[in-house]
């Protein structure tokens, strides 16, 4: 029996040489790698980017309503990070949040945007 799997191997093996590949491949062009948690400031810099920032104006830069320290607003970047704007004070606003906040309607534009 072994005799008679082997020929069938070789066969086998033959076919599996000489057929063509299915697959081409296809020039792929090789995406800029987002940088920007490198540039992003985080923990007690940003905490404190945040208590600055509502202190000078604790008012939602939209709408106007006054916002509550630390849950009732978000610090927005103005020039979104991903669109090239920089990570500073200047580029930075507070604006109201929750289901109906500014800051969810204008992360809903900017992706639109995108």
């Amino acid at each position: 029996m072994a005799s008679r799997l082997i020929p069938c191997m070789d066969q086998m093996m033959a076919k599996l040489t000489t057929l063509k590949p299915r697959l081409q491949a296809v020039t792929t062009q090789r995406l800029k790698p987002m940088i920007i948690a490198d540039s992003r400031i985080t923990g007690w810099k940003l905490q404190a980017r945040r208590k600055r920032m509502w202190a000078a104006s604790p008012c939602c830069a939209v709408c106007g309503r006054l916002t509550e320290y630390p849950n009732g607003f978000e610090l927005d970047h103005i020039v979104s990070l991903y669109q090239g704007g920089p990570d500073t004070d200047d580029n930075c606003q507070i604006l109201c949040n929750g289901d109906d906040g500014c800051h969810r309607k204008k992360t809903r534009d900017d992706m639109k945007g995108r």
